[in-house]
């Protein structure tokens, strides 16, 4: 992993939800992101048995701390998640760092001390460095993936989360596309 990189470009278009039908014509994939809910238990419903969550990476990237995690139905990746904590924000709230085997969405459903601003999305490129590096890890043909970026904050201590969403997502018979 190159820590010098943003996973994000800065010119990214990010979208609110309500302009997700001008952008995205399928509309079995734009319910899958515009989920209201916990997105985790959405998966684990739709791949029942087959439900798998893979920890990538967890630790030091640069200034931030990274955590990087697969959800997959069977060997099929449907979503690669990559969180981004600033260290004053590890700093103030250590747990961040220490989530493990479990996602971030089911750690923070356990807490009531956390903000969420509303959800974002962009469709981005595979010469994007988050997406490349999804389309890398889940071993797929250069492609624009959609991106959801929800915003947190622990008191003031902002973090975020990016949520790659895969070509499988919700089709529990996909072979990799």
């Amino acid at each position: 992993m190159d820590a010098s990189a943003e996973p994000v470009p800065a010119s990214a278009m990010w979208l609110p939800g309500s302009a997700l039908n001008c952008y995205e014509g399928d509309a079995e994939r734009r319910a899958w992101l515009l989920t209201p809910g916990l997105l985790t238990q959405r998966i684990r419903d739709a791949a029942g048995a087959r439900f798998t969550m893979h920890l990538l990476h967890e630790g030091a990237f640069g200034a931030d701390h990274v955590r990087e995690i697969d959800m997959c139905c069977g060997a099929t990746p449907w979503l690669f998640a990559h969180t981004r904590v600033p260290a004053m924000t590890l700093a103030q709230n250590p747990w961040l760092g220490a989530i493990g085997g479990i996602t971030l969405g089911e750690a923070l459903a356990t807490r009531n001390d956390i903000e969420r601003a509303p959800f974002r999305y962009a469709l981005l490129t595979d010469e994007t460095w988050l997406v490349a590096r999804a389309l890398e890890h889940a071993r797929l043909a250069p492609q624009a993936l959609w991106v959801r970026r929800s915003d947190f904050r622990v008191a003031t201590a902002p973090f975020a989360l990016y949520e790659v969403f895969l070509p499988a997502i919700g089709r529990s018979d996909a072979s990799r596309a």
